[in-house]
C-alpha cells in the first residue's frame, strides 16, 4: 500500500521483522490510515495478528481491508487473526450480556471481578 512508508521503515511484506510489536496511537490527528496499512501489511506478510479495535466494528475494518486486497474474515478462519472488539466487549461486560449471546466469556471478564474477591 504505502511503498514510501515501507521504505522509510525498512519493511516489506516479503521480509517482515519477527518479534516486533507495533502499537499505533494518535493524538491531535487522524492516523487511522496507518491502522489499515499495518493490518493489511502484516496479514499479507503471513504474520499472526491480534487486533484490538476500540473505534470501529469488525465489519468496518473488513470492508477497508477488502479494498486493500485482504480478507479479515478469511484471516480469522485461518487462525491468523484474533480480532477483539474492545468497545463491544466493554458494553457487553457492563450490561452483562457477553455470555448470554455468544456462549463464551468476554475477553475483558477480568475487569468484572471484584478486587476483594478471593481474599
Amino acid at each position: 500500500m504505502f511503498v514510501e512508508l515501507n521504505e522509510l521503515l525498512g519493511a516489506s511484506p516479503q521480509r517482515p521483522e519477527t518479534g516486533k510489536f507495533t502499537l499505533l496511537r494518535d493524538t491531535r490527528t487522524d492516523g487511522s490510515f496507518l491502522v489499515h496499512h499495518f493490518l493489511s501489511f502484516y496479514l499479507r506478510a503471513g504474520c499472526k495478528v491480534c487486533f484490538v479495535a476500540l473505534l470501529q466494528s469488525f465489519s468496518h475494518y473488513n470492508i477497508v481491508a477488502q479494498k486493500l486486497g485482504v480478507s479479515l474474515t478469511a484471516a480469522k478462519e485461518r487462525g491468523q487473526l484474533v480480532f477483539l472488539e474492545g468497545l463491544k466487549s466493554c458494553l457487553d461486560l457492563l450490561f452483562g450480556e457477553e455470555e448470554e449471546q455468544s456462549g463464551q466469556p468476554s475477553p475483558l471478564q477480568f475487569m468484572r471481578k471484584n478486587s476483594t474477591e478471593g481474599s
